[in-house]
């Protein structure tokens, strides 16, 4: 059984997640840059879909609570209306 946890800001750790839709100016750009709100995130889980269908190679980073979705050299260009869903913890 896991110990008690008392005594920490459990709240602080709770995982925050939202959904993004790459506007025209974001794939000019190259990336999405979405504040998350959660300056103190270390990890993050994202998913891009197009037209419905998961795509798996988007190059993804967190730095002081901003999730930036860019392109991937060969693989994955940022697209007016990706839908981009991500948690960061």
């Amino acid at each position: 059984m896991a110990g008690s946890i008392s005594g920490i800001d459990w709240i602080s750790r709770m995982p925050v997640s939202g959904v993004h839709t790459v506007t025209a100016a974001e794939a000019s750009a190259n990336k999405a840059e979405i504040d998350t709100g959660m300056a103190g995130a270390t990890g993050f889980i994202v998913q891009v879909l197009r037209s419905g269908i998961v795509l798996g190679s988007a190059k993804a980073s967190i730095t002081a609570g901003v999730l930036r979705v860019e392109d991937n050299a060969s693989t994955y260009v940022v697209t007016t209306g990706d839908v981009i869903s991500w948690i960061v913890f």
